[in-house]
């Protein structure tokens, strides 16, 4: 189980850098964003989902504990930051949101049907929300069995 935990975490966190970093289009869209979006992209999410990593390889109950709690975060906002909007639509005074949308993921892979106007998330995203939720839960499941 350890080394199951382990290596969806790498790839979760692989995943995530390659593509942040790496131009995939239509899959991802990376050309059209900012370098400081990027950058903060890389930085942020580098240092969240590399920790559990981290915490899984000196295998620390403590350190697993913060490791799981942070993934879990990562869940509830990789799930606000996409599902409100694809389900309710963007409010009004979201619309710098909308205006990133539209620049960088609007003409990627689109998996979903849409509602509307709605924004979709893409293949892209869609997969790294399903990785952060079997990383959260193979951490959780390996932290609660030793």
């Amino acid at each position: 189980m350890w080394m199951t935990a382990l290596l969806l975490n790498i790839v979760h966190l692989v995943y995530h850098q390659v593509t942040t970093n790496v131009d995939l289009f239509p899959f991802n869209n990376i050309r059209r964003y900012k370098w400081s979006e990027r950058m903060a992209e890389v930085t942020l999410n580098g240092l969240l989902m590399g920790f559990p990593v981290i915490a899984l390889s000196l295998n620390d109950r403590r350190w697993i504990t913060v490791a799981g709690t942070v993934l879990g975060f990562l869940v509830i906002g990789e799930f606000l930051t996409w599902w409100p909007f694809y389900f309710f639509g963007v409010p009004p005074r979201m619309r710098k949101w909308q205006e990133i949308y539209d620049r960088t993921h609007k003409h990627t892979v689109q998996c979903l049907p849409a509602i509307g106007n709605h924004p979709r998330p893409n293949l892209e995203h869609c997969i790294l929300f399903i990785l952060t939720i079997a990383a959260f839960g193979v951490t959780v499941w390996y932290r609660t069995s030793v």
